[in-house]
């Protein structure tokens, strides 16, 4: 068995607390993407926030064939898949 040497390090309270928000806010967003809840459908602005890109740059993806645009009843609102989505993030 290895031995482990563990040391103690002094973080200032705010310090400790910004890391403690940052990482609950990780643990929601990455319990948000694997909830079974997904949906199968992302409105173009759904894709822009998970992207943070605006909507000339979703235009372009769309337009060059980087994502793929679906048009879903009698609408002429667009959505892109979320299994898109997850293959061009790595999310499989």
């Amino acid at each position: 068995m290895k031995e482990v040497q563990i040391k103690t390090i002094m973080v200032p309270k705010e310090e400790w607390d910004k890391v403690v928000t940052t990482l609950e806010k990780m643990n929601n967003n990455i319990s948000g993407l694997m909830s079974k809840n997904v949906k199968e459908y992302l409105t173009k602005k759904e894709v822009m926030s998970i992207l943070k890109i605006g909507r000339t740059t979703l235009d372009r993806y769309i337009e060059e064939g980087f994502l793929h645009e679906v048009k879903l009843g009698k609408g002429t609102r667009g959505y892109i898949k979320q299994s898109e989505l997850d293959d061009i993030m790595g999310n499989v």
